[in-house]
């Protein structure tokens, strides 16, 4: 069950299907197609010579294109962006560092040893003075 559209047709057929309709030699235009046919040419035509005024007057403006210096800014504007591209692209790189030492923070309580270094130390050499000044006295 093949349709007529599914059908191989051959070559002169596909021709003779394709071919403008002619008017037979007796057959001619009636008025009213020629009224019919000189208005849409003469629409045509107006059309045609609106598109012409209209093509002058774009072709005398002037073509005002960026500056010199927008097309620097842009072009910095551009290469940072392409910057900030690579950057994102690339892996997170590994980052070494030495490990960051912490002092303690001195107290009050800290105060005590010293303190207390420092009186026996007195102590012993006040000690030591009066020991060497009492040898001096006894033979």
């Amino acid at each position: 069950m093949s349709s007529e559209s599914e059908r191989a047709l051959s070559l002169e057929e596909l021709r003779q299907r394709n071919m403008p309709q002619q008017l037979s030699p007796d057959q001619h235009p009636t008025e009213q197609n020629w009224l019919e046919l000189s208005a849409a040419l003469e629409a045509l035509g107006q059309l045609l010579a609106e598109q012409n005024l209209t093509l002058e007057e774009l072709a005398g403006r002037s073509y005002r294109g960026p500056t010199q210096g927008q097309i620097t800014d842009l072009l910095q504007e551009m290469k940072a962006i392409h910057r900030l591209l690579e950057q994102a692209g690339k892996k997170r790189e590994r980052h070494f560092s030495l490990p960051r030492l912490h002092l303690p923070q001195p107290t009050w309580e800290w105060l005590i040893l010293p303190a207390i270094l420092l009186g026996l130390g007195l102590l012993w050499y006040s000690w030591a003075a009066l020991w060497n000044g009492l040898a001096g006295l006894l033979p």
